[in-house]
Formats: structure tokens, C-alpha cells, sequence
């Protein structure tokens, strides 16, 4: 028999929960079955509740409801991008990690999250997409200019930041 916990992983990942995923994180982040390692005002860092990559894999959220990447590029989340990144960031120094984003189907839940871990996911296509940018602000506000952008979104998409480096690739 399933555990709460587990009922509500796999309810998390059914499209119709993405209001309540996102509600969820916005106002009670607390409650959710996960684990914090930070917090800021913006944003927190949780351990992954099904690590996928290397010896350790987080997720950084921000604490408002976004579905998406493409709703984080918007003007008025200048503010939580910033909060965000900044705590991508401070995570970073304490131990070098790649930085994922998917979207489209590989996005499996509805909110947008951030994967840090030690590995390097998606290691076969880093080097197959030219698209960089040099940090993940300027990646994240470009996203709408980039060429054939809606079919790469049907496809599954991912930015891909590699341990020690600021540049953000499409991928």
C-alpha cells in the first residue's frame, strides 16, 4: 500500500495539480513532504524526493506559484528570479553542482524548479546545442527569442548550467 508521501508525489505529477503544486509552494511550503537545505525570502532548496543524479540532487523553487520557465521570464518576477538565482548561487559555492531546468514534458510537475547535483545531467547533449548565455537571467529572459521555440517546448527542453561554469545552454 502507498504511503501519503507517495500518493502525494504522484498526485504532484498529474497535469490537473499543477494549480495545487504551485498554490502549495506559494503558501505552504512548509507543509509539503520535503526536506529544506535553505531559505530565502524568494526562494528555498529542498532534497530532491526522488534523486535522480549523482550523490546528492536538490531542487531550488520559488516561493510563488510559477508554472513554468517561461512565466519566470516575466517583468514582474524580476525580483523572485533574482532572489532565486542569488540562492542557486550561494548553493553553488558551498559545493560545485550543475543547475537543470526542463521544460515542456520533461517538466513533470507544475512549477517550475531548479535540479542541483553533482552529476551532469543530459552529459550527451551539452555539447550539441550552440544557444549559451552568460548567466541564468539573461538565459531565462531570452528564452522567448529563441528560434522554433514552441516545438523544442512540445519536444522537452532544458537549460543546463555545468559545475564551475556561469554560462546557461540550451540543451
Amino acid at each position: 500500500m502507498a504511503t501519503l508521501k507517495q500518493l502525494a508525489f504522484r498526485m504532484a505529477r498529474t497535469p490537473a495539480s499543477g494549480s495545487l503544486v504551485r498554490f502549495g509552494f506559494a503558501h505552504a511550503d512548509r507543509l509539503l513532504p520535503l526536506t529544506s537545505v535553505d531559505r530565502s525570502e524568494h526562494a528555498a532548496v529542498y532534497r530532491h524526493p526522488r534523486p535522480v543524479y549523482g550523490t546528492f540532487h536538490h531542487i531550488a523553487v520559488p516561493l510563488r506559484g510559477v508554472p513554468d520557465v517561461f512565466a519566470l521570464a516575466h517583468p514582474r518576477h524580476a525580483g523572485l528570479r533574482a532572489g532565486l538565482f542569488a540562492l542557486i548561487a550561494a548553493a553553488r559555492q558551498r559545493a560545485p553542482a550543475s543547475v537543470l531546468v526542463n521544460a515542456g514534458p520533461r517538466q513533470d510537475v507544475g512549477q517550475v524548479h531548479f535540479h542541483l547535483t553533482d552529476d551532469t545531467p543530459f552529459r550527451e547533449a551539452v555539447r550539441s546545442e550552440p544557444l549559451t548565455w552568460p548567466d541564468w537571467d539573461a538565459a531565462v529572459r531570452a528564452l522567448t527569442s529563441v528560434p522554433d521555440i514552441q516545438e523544442r517546448y512540445r519536444a522537452g527542453f532544458s537549460l543546463l548550467q555545468d559545475a564551475g561554469d556561469p554560462r546557461v545552454r540550451l540543451i
